[in-house]
C-alpha cells in the first residue's frame, strides 16, 4: 500500500504539552484565562496559591507565582467559539484596567495580551486540522535575522525533529514539528535579539537518552537528567556552536507520570480510544 504523502512526519518530539508563564497574581490570571478565554483550571493538580494549571484541550498553561518576564513571541490558542471569547474578554476588560491586558480583532483572530503583556493570539479551531475544539497549535518566537536555517538544523540534527524553513529573504521562519498538528515557529524579525526570560515550553520526546546525551555533550543541558525530565535553553548552530536563540525547553520522557494524563475541560475534547 502506498503511504499517505499528505500526512506530515512526527519526529522525536511527540507532544507539545504546556507553556509556562510566570505571573504575580492569580486573580487577574483567573479573569483572563478562565472567565475570558473560557479555559478550565485543572481541579486536581496545582490547586494551591503558588501555582495554577489551566487546561486547553490536551494542553495547558502553567502559571506559577513569580516575577513576570516578557515572552519573545506569541502563543496561538484555538477555541471552539471565537465570537464568545471576544464577548467575554470585552466584559472583563474593565476588571483588568491598569494592567497590560488588551484585545483587538485582527484578520479573523483576536490579538490579545495577558495582564502581564504576554501575547496570545486566539484563533477559531475550525482553521486547524485535528478536530480539537481547544488547543495550543503553535508558539511563534521572534528571532534575529539570519537564524532560521540554523535553528531548523538544530532541531533536525540534535532533537530529531522534522523542521523546514519557509519565507523569503528577510522574513524567513523555521517550522518545527513537535507533535501531531503542533509546531514551534521561529520568525526572523528585525530588531529581535536573544533575551533571558523565565518562561518555558514543555514537550515529550522519544529517543530521550539519545537527545539528552547529544545536548549534554555540547554543554547545553541546564537541569540534570532526573530519569524522566531535563531542561535546556540555548539553541545553537550545530556546526559553529554560535548562539542563535534562547528559550527554555522542559524535555520529558514518555515515562513521565504526566504523559497523556486526562485533562478536565468545559469544552468536551475527544481522547483516543484503545
Amino acid at each position: 500500500m502506498a503511504r499517505n504523502a499528505t500526512s506530515p512526519e512526527v519526529g522525536a518530539l511527540v507532544h507539545f504539552e504546556h507553556v509556562n508563564l510566570r505571573v504575580d497574581d492569580h486573580r487577574p490570571a483567573h479573569l483572563y484565562f478562565i472567565e475570558g478565554l473560557g479555559l478550565t483550571r485543572d481541579p486536581y493538580r496545582m490547586v494551591g496559591v503558588t501555582n495554577m494549571w489551566v487546561n486547553a484541550g490536551h494542553q495547558q498553561f502553567h502559571l506559577p507565582i513569580g516575577k513576570p518576564t516578557p515572552l519573545p513571541g506569541e502563543v496561538a490558542l484555538a477555541v471552539h467559539d471565537l465570537a464568545s471569547v471576544q464577548r467575554r474578554l470585552e466584559r472583563i476588560a474593565p476588571l483588568l484596567k491598569g494592567s497590560a491586558f488588551s484585545c483587538r480583532a485582527e484578520r479573523g483572530t483576536l490579538a490579545t495580551t495577558t495582564p502581564w503583556g504576554h501575547a496570545v493570539r486566539v484563533h477559531s479551531a475550525a482553521r486547524f486540522p485535528g478536530n480539537l475544539p481547544q488547543s495550543v497549535p503553535f508558539v511563534t518566537f521572534r528571532v534575529p535575522p539570519g537564524t532560521a536555517e540554523g535553528i531548523a538544523r538544530f532541531y533536525r540534527e540534535l532533537l530529531y525533529c522534522p523542521a523546514d524553513v519557509a519565507g523569503g529573504r528577510g522574513a524567513r521562519r523555521a517550522l518545527v514539528n513537535v507533535g501531531p498538528h503542533q509546531q514551534l515557529r521561529f520568525q526572523e524579525t528585525p530588531g529581535a535579539r536573544v533575551i533571558d526570560c523565565t518562561n518555558h515550553v514543555a514537550v515529550y520526546l522519544a529517543r530521550y537518552h539519545e537527545v539528552h546525551d547529544a545536548l549534554h555533550a555540547r554543554k547545553l543541558v541546564t537541569e540534570a537528567d532526573a530519569r524522566e525530565q531535563f531542561r535546556f535553553q540555548d539553541i545553537v548552530h550545530p556546526e559553529s556552536g554560535k548562539l542563535l536563540f534562547r528559550f527554555e525547553h522542559e524535555m520529558r520522557s514518555l515515562y513521565h507520570p504526566e504523559f497523556h494524563k486526562p485533562l478536565v475541560n468545559r469544552v468536551p475534547v475527544p481522547y483516543p480510544v484503545d
